[in-house]
């Protein structure tokens, strides 16, 4: 494993005050963690001090939990990546309270279906990995809102910033009607006719631009952009969800990809990540993350998941999430080489 110690997403509800950043801190230091995903963009909300996104609801008051964050770890060689969801901006069921909250200043920006009935209307979905509203990477200002808050995180002291979300919520939507005019804009600019096979392509070029957008902020303050990504490349990140993150990393547009290969079955887990490897020739700039939330129960499965990924020799391995991790496992990753 290139990079030592390991890495560990912690949720945002861990960053409601110093307590519980006191708190994060030290159980990451119990299982000598070199990286913590912190995740302060949560649902088109901030957990850090914003001018761009209103104050998440579930704090009581004005905290900074990502400069509370860098401080509270400073010196102790914890690497800090701002963690930010991207094009997931809500939950279904309700309407942020905050008039400036996207949802309910740009309502307009969130992705329609097929129909063309928008995610707003949704009260629940039943695709995996859909947990509420969406806003559309095929409009222009949606590349340019998650540009500039990534721009945002990248003026802390942090090492990277972290995309989570970083996709469509499944091939069935991006038909907006502020992307679906961008989309007859596209076809006449390249001169090519209205296709389903064009449409992806509009979609994933979309989503490509946001990246490059995000890139350019990123890297201009000198920090590094990694993205949470699907492990099965061709159809649940491809073919599904419009997210070609090998392209990505190949062409530099991100520096890491961290692979969310949270199967319940060991052999599973490394059969995927076998395939990433063969298609990429190795897993350099790919950290593997694992769902320890899978195996509570089963630690020593864990355990041997964990080692048999570190043969792989990826850039690093990363655990979801740090709330998963109890007493027992956190003594059993202490125990390893």
């Amino acid at each position: 494993m290139r990079d030592h110690g390991f890495g560990v997403w912690v949720a945002r509800s861990m960053l409601l005050n110093s307590a519980g950043v006191e708190n994060m801190i030290s159980k990451l230091q119990e299982i000598s963690a070199g990286r913590a995903y912190v995740q302060v963009v949560g649902r088109g909300d901030s957990q850090y001090s914003s001018g761009i996104l209103p104050r998440a609801e579930e704090l009581d008051g004005p905290f900074d939990g990502l400069s509370e964050t860098i401080e509270t770890a400073r010196g102790s060689g914890l690497k800090i990546s701002a963690w930010m969801n991207v094009n997931l901006v809500w939950k279904f069921g309700d309407r942020p309270s905050s008039k400036d909250h996207v949802v309910n200043s740009n309502p307009e920006w969130i992705t329609c279906d097929e129909r063309g009935l928008s995610m707003l209307e949704y009260s629940s979905c039943d695709i995996e990995e859909v947990f509420g509203p969406f806003i559309d990477p095929g409009i222009p200002q949606v590349r340019r809102f998650t540009a500039e808050i990534a721009d945002e995180l990248a003026s802390y002291d942090v090492e990277e910033v972290h995309l989570d979300f970083i996709r469509y919520p499944f091939r069935t939507f991006g038909y907006t009607q502020a992307a679906l005019h961008e989309y007859r804009r596209w076809l006449r600019a390249v001169n090519l006719k209205d296709t389903e096979e064009n449409f992806d392509r509009f979609r994933i070029e979309s989503t490509g631009e946001q990246v490059r957008l995000i890139r350019e902020k990123v890297r201009s303050r000198g920090k590094k952009l990694s993205c949470a990504v699907f492990d099965d490349y061709s159809e649940r990140a491809v073919e599904e969800r419009l997210q070609p993150w090998l392209e990505w990393l190949e062409d530099g547009l991100i520096d890491s990809a961290v692979v969310m290969a949270y199967g319940r079955e060991p052999d599973g887990v490394i059969s995927r990540v076998e395939n990433i490897r063969n298609m990429h020739g190795s897993l350099k700039g790919i950290r593997v993350g694992l769902g320890a939330f899978n195996y509570a129960g089963r630690w020593d499965d864990f355990i041997g998941l964990v080692k048999r990924v570190r043969k792989m020799d990826p850039d690093e391995i990363t655990f979801f999430a740090l709330s998963s991790i109890d007493e027992e496992l956190a003594g059993k990753l202490k125990a390893l080489d």
